[in-house]
């Protein structure tokens, strides 16, 4: 009962987190030869991958692929300036994008989260409905918040897309023009990913 209600206080949070990969469950599969050997021998789970984890797979791929595309924002011939600076502002930010998604994958793919919730010290008649109420709070303020950088960022590469992402500047060098454009709301989706990898991640972090 009390780790149920840990997770229906957190429940909002949890399902934020699954549209950007950064949770998913594992259900065990339990397998025995016999049943003499089940009740003698220790018991072998085996681990299905189930849609979630095949999700949260293919959106930590893609996460990389776009951490090592900030590579072709550097072109050997930047001069000392904000150029410069910007471009090695994206640079760090980048990595701190992947070695976020990269931990929170490896958390859920270990179990990890399940086992913390377990661990929790929680009062259910006492500090669940604050508890609850400061959950719902924090992914109000988060959803906010990405909603206007998705849209504002949107609209900056849609109408100026030379001044706010690099590799569009690289790319319209030598693509056309359906490229480009194709490219840029492609790269708005990935920022929106980036979005929540950096949020949600501190949510639970103010959670737990």
């Amino acid at each position: 009962m009390q780790t149920d209600s840990i997770l229906k206080s957190l429940s909002p949070l949890i399902n934020s987190m699954r549209p950007f990969g950064l949770y998913f469950t594992r259900r065990p599969r339990v397998s025995s030869e016999t049943t003499s050997e089940q009740s003698d021998s220790p018991v072998r789970k085996c681990r299905d991958w189930n849609f979630a984890q095949i999700y949260a797979s293919v959106i930590l791929v893609v996460t990389w692929f776009n951490t090592v595309r900030y590579a072709a924002i550097f072109d050997g011939k930047e001069t000392l300036g904000a150029a410069l600076f910007l471009k090695l502002a994206i640079i760090p930010a980048a990595l701190l994008n992947i070695v976020i998604q990269t931990a929170y994958y490896a958390a859920s793919h270990a179990g990890t989260f399940r086992r913390v919730f377990h661990r929790l010290d929680l009062s259910v008649t006492g500090l669940s409905p604050k508890y609850g109420r400061h959950t719902k709070v924090v992914i109000t303020v988060c959803w906010i918040l990405v909603a206007w950088t998705f849209f504002y960022h949107g609209y900056a590469l849609l109408t100026s897309r030379e001044k706010y992402d690099m590799t569009l500047i690289l790319a319209s060098r030598t693509l056309s023009e359906t490229y480009v454009y194709i490219m840029t709301v492609v790269f708005i989706v990935l920022h929106l990913q980036a979005i929540g990898t950096w949020l949600f991640p501190q949510a639970m972090k103010s959670n737990l």
